[in-house]
């Protein structure tokens, strides 16, 4: 997947570009059809024992993280 930072007079744009198929369902399960609701924040992703992946919060355990989290959670449409 391409992946670029683009910064113009203060305003800054994070793209992802897939280049095959798996990257584009990946993109798709991010950015699902209809309303979508995103949550940004600083946090840490790391391994565990026993081989799972966790995400922490900025300030878990009393830590300051440098990654980037996008959590999306689909709506499902209002009858």
């Amino acid at each position: 997947m391409k992946t670029s930072i683009f910064i113009q007079q203060g305003d800054v744009q994070l793209v992802l570009t897939p280049e095959n198929e798996f990257e584009r369902n990946a993109l798709k399960a991010l950015l699902p059809e209809g309303e979508i609701t995103s949550h940004v924040m600083r946090g840490q992703f790391y391994e565990c024992q026993g081989g799972w992946w966790r995400t922490a919060p900025e300030g878990y355990a009393g830590k300051t993280h440098d990654s980037f989290i996008l959590r999306t959670t689909a709506q499902e449409p209002s009858e």
